[in-house]
């Protein structure tokens, strides 16, 4: 169910459409397709299809909530999901919400401590955004099926000066595990430029985080670890729009009982019994990243080789210490450890934040939390907490 998207070149379209593929069974090698500037080879195209403006369909969607009673709450973090006969929904500044039901839809969930996170595992993606002449491209969402993997859509110009914008992704890696930001950029710019002889200057650069499930498929439904009133919605592999609009239908039919041909395929507490050998893999990655981060020794040799703007984790005897730098000079020190599950955090040069690599949370350079599954910040030095485990 691809859907090429052409929505504000402001956020990444994260993997694409035949990730999955690419990473395992490779599905998407039959028929013949093309991509421009190159002779014809394997492919697939996908018809019919159209482009979906996510700036056009959110507002409206919003409308249509608020007209039928709905509400639409914003500047709040959520931190706890109690299920039971009413969900009790915890928000960090104390306040309690309560609701027959509730949709847990945050990326990757942050109600679960270990079920769904070892069935999907974090992924950074990087897209740069080059100027086209105006028509020049025909625009479809393109992807191959390589292991460093890209994916191509087009966005429209809205300006006067006659271009569109290409934009290109890829280079995935597991998140936490590549210093080499600047280079995958680069990469991406080159392989643009071999099959789109007139991109221009690069416009936009960027990364983002998406969540990869063992078997390409969103998990989508009633929380395992959960009473029947908690759902949720994640795995969605870069296709964010597809999944967000399966998700609606689905959730809404679960929770109106009745019955939905999707629920199997997209249920949460289903098995890697066919990808049994991505799920141990994955697993044994996290357990990898575990032993190495508390066994390995610091980063650099002391604080003063920390550059401004950067960061490093550091050892204080058994302690390992995230210490960043800013522009003024300025040192933060905060605990290394996630307070998710207890991996060390790594730090994004690109980002300027600090990554989980175990499953993906991400925290400021000052150590507030950015994205889940942690809900508590890294703590300060000397105040070091237990992992939520």
């Amino acid at each position: 169910m691809a859907v090429p998207v052409a929505g504000a070149p402001a956020r990444p379209s994260g993997g694409g459409a035949c990730r999955g593929a690419s990473r395992r069974t490779r599905r998407c090698r039959a028929g013949r397709g093309f991509l421009p500037g190159r002779l014809p080879r394997p492919g697939a195209a996908l018809s019919p299809s159209g482009p979906v403006r996510p700036h056009e369909v959110c507002p409206g969607a919003g409308t249509a909530l608020r007209a039928h009673g709905g509400h639409i709450v914003t500047g709040h973090r959520i931190v706890e999901v109690e299920g039971g006969e009413v969900a009790t929904i915890h928000a960090d500044d104390g306040r309690v919400l309560r609701a027959q039901a509730c949709v847990v839809a945050t990326n990757t969930p942050f109600l679960d401590r270990v079920a769904i996170h070892t069935k999907q595992a974090p992924y950074r993606s990087y897209v740069v955004g080059l100027a086209v002449p105006r028509d020049a491209i025909v625009p479809a969402l393109w992807w191959d099926t390589r292991e460093d993997y890209h994916y191509v859509r087009l966005q429209a110009g809205t300006g006067g000066d006659g271009r569109d914008v290409l934009i290109v992704g890829g280079e995935d890696h597991k998140t936490g595990e590549a210093h080499d930001t600047g280079q995958r950029f680069t990469r991406l710019e080159h392989w643009a430029r071999r099959h789109f002889p007139m991109a221009g200057e690069v416009v936009y650069r960027w990364s983002g985080q998406v969540m990869e499930p063992f078997d390409g498929l969103g998990f989508i439904g009633r929380n395992p670890a959960d009473t029947a009133n908690i759902l949720i919605a994640t795995g969605d592999s870069g296709m964010g729009m597809t999944h967000g609009t399966i998700a609606g239908m689905l959730l809404t039919d679960m929770l109106q009982g009745r019955d939905n041909a999707w629920a199997g395929l997209y249920d949460p507490d289903r098995k890697p019994k066919r990808n049994l050998r991505e799920y141990v893999k994955e697993n044994l990655d996290v357990a990898r990243e575990f032993a190495r981060g508390h066994l390995s020794p610091a980063e650099l040799s002391s604080e003063a080789a920390i550059a401004p703007g950067q960061g490093a984790v550091l050892r204080e005897g058994v302690a390992k210490v995230a210490v960043y730098r800013a522009e003024d000079g300025t040192v933060t020190r905060v605990s290394a450890i996630c307070p998710h599950l207890g991996c060390t955090v790594r730090w994004n040069d690109l980002e300027r934040s600090w990554d989980c690599p175990c499953h993906g949370s991400r925290f400021t350079p000052e150590g507030g939390v950015i994205g889940g599954p942690a809900v508590r910040p890294l703590a300060p030095m000397g105040e070091e907490r237990q992992a939520d485990l």
